[in-house]
Formats: C-alpha cells, sequence, structure tokens
C-alpha cells in the first residue's frame, strides 16, 4: 500500500520543515509552501513559471473584489487596516489597497528523490529546505509531481501592538479580526475564508496564462513591503 506524507514549508523567508505521517520509509511525500509576492515579476524572479505567476496574480486580484472589506467612512477602513492605504471604489466607497499576494504551491516528491535531497544536504552542507523548495519549483515547471497552487490578496495593517504587519483575510479572521464597522458585516453578511482553489500547473498552462510583458510587470501600487 503506498504511503505518504506530508511536508509544510513556511514562508521562504523563514522555512522550517515537518513531517507528519507514519515511522519508516515513505514512497510519497507531498510538500506545500507560501511565498509572498508584490508584483507578477518578483514571482518570475523567484524561478515559478510566468504563467503560473501571472495567473495567481489574476487569481488574489479578482479574489481582492470579491471578499476586500467595504466602508462607508474612510477612518473605518484605515482603522481596520492602516492610515493612508484604503482608497475608493467606483460607488465612492473604501475598501484596502492590497499589498501583494500569497501564492501556495504543492506538489509531491518520490522517496527517492527525498533520498537524494537528504544526500546532497548531507555532503554540501546546504539547507534541506531549500532543495525541497527546488523540487518544489521543479514540479510546477515542468507539470510534474501533481504541482498545484493557490492565491490570495495580502493587505497590511496594524497590530494590538501597534506593529505594522500583513496577511491575508483569512489569516486575519482565525486570529479573531471580524471588521465590524465594514457593509459586510453591518448588513449581516459577514467573512468567511477564501474560496480559491487549487489550480493544477497544466491547468493554467492550457488556459495560456496571463504571461504578456505588460502583465510581468504588474504591481498591486505603493511601495510598501508584503513581509510580515
Amino acid at each position: 500500500m503506498k504511503r505518504s506524507s506530508y511536508v509544510q514549508l513556511s514562508l521562504a523567508t523563514s522555512i522550517s520543515l515537518a513531517i507528519a505521517g507514519c515511522e519508516g520509509p515513505q514512497d510519497t511525500y507531498n510538500i506545500e509552501q507560501k511565498f509572498r509576492f508584490q508584483s507578477v515579476q518578483e514571482c518570475v524572479n523567484q524561478k515559478f513559471p510566468v504563467d503560473v505567476c501571472s495567473d495567481a496574480y489574476m487569481t488574489a486580484l479578482a479574489e481582492h473584489r470579491r471578499v476586500a472589506p467595504v466602508y462607508d467612512r474612510q477612518a473605518d477602513c484605515e482603522a481596520d487596516f492602516v492610515p493612508g492605504y484604503c482608497q475608493t471604489d467606483s460607488a465612492g466607497r473604501y475598501v484596502p489597497q492590497p499589498g501583494g499576494f500569497e501564492l501556495t504551491a504543492g506538489g509531491s516528491v518520490s522517496q527517492a528523490q527525498m533520498d537524494s535531497a537528504r544526500a546532497q544536504a548531507a555532503a554540501s552542507g546546504s539547507s534541506l529546505d531549500g532543495l525541497l523548495m527546488g523540487l518544489l519549483i521543479g514540479n510546477l515547471m515542468s507539470g510534474s509531481g501533481g504541482g498545484r497552487y493557490y492565491s490570495e490578496p495580502v493587505y497590511r495593517y496594524r497590530d494590538g501592538r501597534g506593529t505594522f504587519s500583513s496577511s491575508t483575510l483569512g489569516r486575519r479572521i482565525e486570529q479573531g479580526a471580524s471588521f465590524p464597522n465594514s457593509r459586510q458585516s453591518r448588513y449581516g453578511q459577514g467573512y468567511s475564508r477564501s474560496t480559491s482553489k487549487p489550480v493544477s500547473t497544466s491547468a493554467a498552462t492550457s488556459r495560456g496564462g496571463f504571461g504578456s510583458q505588460s502583465s510581468a510587470r504588474s504591481g498591486w501600487g505603493g511601495s510598501s513591503s508584503v513581509g510580515g
């Protein structure tokens, strides 16, 4: 019976490795990695396929239009996010400006690939996490290993200590945020986590992606870092 184990890598700026599953040799490892980018070009610079980066950007933009809190007063919007960060929509209401997108990429590696990565890390002193991240990106580029991804917009805000940070709406909701002064909360719609679904690399390629030169330069406006 084929067995699998789950490997989760945290944000690229601070990677940690965790393996959960049965003890003993494993046949397959499922790897998941979260990355944050401000633009398609920044994503491409990290060696992701341009079709994946462009599609992730457009998906996050569509999610922003669908789930971003909407406010009647600028002060209410800025209270939930940061001053000077909210912009008006076509109806003259205020919405937070996205500060980037979070790309969650996943795929599978074989036991042989895992053993090879461990041996290479031991021989060269390299990070095993970095080698696994390379395998993950390779899967997305080749369409092998069940390469898949999904994306969400990222927003800047101030936490309870007044420190500037950034997060997806879903993560803020998990931490207790409810955006009480937004129109959604006031009129009983409430909030739910983003419903972006994983997309296979082959599906992004078949759609043609959004890999034009102009799209590859697309950003979210402003120069604030989304790292947090």
